[in-house]
C-alpha cells in the first residue's frame, strides 16, 4: 500500500471511534443517576464552583478552534489585494498552531474533570468523541510540515471539519456562536477583497 494511502488509516479509524461514541450517545441507554464515573452514588460535588470552571475551560477550547479554523481559509488570502485581510491572514497564521494546541489543553483538563468527577451521561460519549478527533487532528498537524507526503494537509482539514460538527453535537450553544463567528469571518473578508478589487478593475475598464 502506498504511504499516502496508509496516512488515511489512523484519521479514518479516529473517525469510526467517534462516530461510534456519538451514535451510542444519541441511540444507547445512559442512566445518568446509575452510572458513576471517578466518584461514589450520591456524593455532591462543587458544581458552582468546578464544574463551572471546567465547563469554562470546555468553552475556551471551542474558540480556541474556531481560531485555528478560521485560518484554514485565511491562509490563502496571503496574496490578497487587500492589506486588512493580508495582516489578517499573517495573523491566524501565528495564532493557528498555538491555538490549536490550547483547545487540546483545555479539552483534556475539561474532559479529565468530567471523566473522573461527574455522572457518565450522553454528553460524556460525544466529548470523548470531539477529543479523539481532536487529538488526531492535532497529530497531523504535527506531521504536516514534517512529513513530505500528499494529502496530509487534506487529513487535517476533514478532521478540523468533523470536530466541528462533533462540538457542535456535544457542546451545542457555544459551538454554534463560534461556528457562525467564523462564517461570518469569512464573509467579510470576502466583502473587504471585493472592494479592494474593485478600484483595480474599474481602471483597466
Amino acid at each position: 500500500m502506498k504511504p499516502n494511502r496508509l496516512l488515511f488509516i489512523p484519521a479514518v479509524l479516529a473517525a469510526l471511534v467517534s462516530l461510534a461514541f456519538v451514535l451510542y450517545a444519541l441511540f444507547g441507554s445512559i442512566h445518568p443517576d446509575t452510572l458513576q464515573s471517578g466518584v461514589a452514588a450520591g456524593m455532591r460535588r462543587d458544581a458552582e464552583g468546578g464544574d463551572g470552571l471546567f465547563r469554562t475551560l470546555g468553552t475556551i477550547a471551542v474558540w480556541c478552534g474556531a481560531v485555528g479554523y478560521a485560518w484554514l481559509r485565511l491562509k490563502k488570502k496571503r496574496k490578497s489585494p487587500s492589506p486588512v485581510v493580508k495582516k489578517l491572514g499573517k495573523l491566524f497564521n501565528r495564532l493557528h498552531q498555538p491555538a490549536g494546541y490550547a483547545a487540546l489543553a483545555f479539552v483534556a483538563a475539561h474532559g479529565s474533570y468530567f471523566l473522573t468527577q461527574a455522572a457518565m451521561k450522553d454528553d460524556t460519549f460525544t466529548g470523548i468523541a470531539a477529543f479523539t478527533l481532536l487529538l488526531s487532528l492535532a497529530v497531523y498537524g504535527y506531521l504536516i510540515r514534517r512529513v513530505k507526503l500528499k494529502h496530509v494537509r487534506r487529513i487535517h482539514f476533514l478532521l478540523a471539519t468533523a470536530f466541528a460538527i462533533v462540538a457542535i453535537v456535544h457542546v451545542g450553544g457555544s459551538a454554534i456562536l463560534a461556528t457562525l463567528a467564523v462564517i461570518v469571518c469569512w464573509a467579510l473578508i470576502g466583502l473587504i477583497e471585493r472592494r479592494a478589487a474593485r478600484p483595480v478593475r474599474d481602471g483597466r475598464q
